[in-house]
């Protein structure tokens, strides 16, 4: 049976706020499928519980000390079992938006996410964006993004 959408929603972000590593650990392995796939803007597709926490942890190095925080648009939408779902990471101080994107989540029969694919809108304005990874998706250096 397919979750509620926005309640799902929230659980999602919540996952991406989330800043103790065990709890974000705990708390993919609730969401997702252990064989699930993330995907999204510049990466190959990110396969299993392991490399989704190690993903989750990454995005906590370079965005929490930028004090950046995620919100759900409360719009998500689903049929069977797919669920759309959009975003927005907002400056934590001041609310002002600096990153927007959707996500489309395929849940496995256990209603866990079996594949994640994120779109991007909208890339940050207010820092260099230095992801670390060029157009093919090779890391060719750490990720350092920084405020103009």
């Amino acid at each position: 049976m397919l979750p509620r959408p926005n309640a799902l929603a929230d659980r999602y972000v919540a996952l991406w706020n989330e800043r103790d590593p065990e709890r974000r650990r705990a708390a993919v392995r609730e969401l997702y499928a252990p064989d699930a796939t993330y995907t999204f803007y510049r990466k190959d597709p990110i396969v299993g519980q392991e490399a989704i926490i190690a993903q989750l942890d990454y995005t906590h190095e370079i965005y929490d000390p930028m004090g950046y925080v995620f919100r759900s648009a409360n719009n998500a939408v689903g049929h069977h079992n797919v669920v759309r779902l959009n975003w927005v990471m907002v400056n934590g101080e001041t609310g002002e938006m600096e990153m927007a994107g959707q996500d489309m989540l395929v849940l496995a029969e256990d209603g866990r996410i079996q594949s994640d694919c994120q779109f991007h809108d909208l890339l940050p304005s207010s820092f260099r964006y230095n992801d670390g990874f060029e157009e093919n998706g090779v890391a060719t250096r750490p990720a350092q993004p920084s405020r103009t």
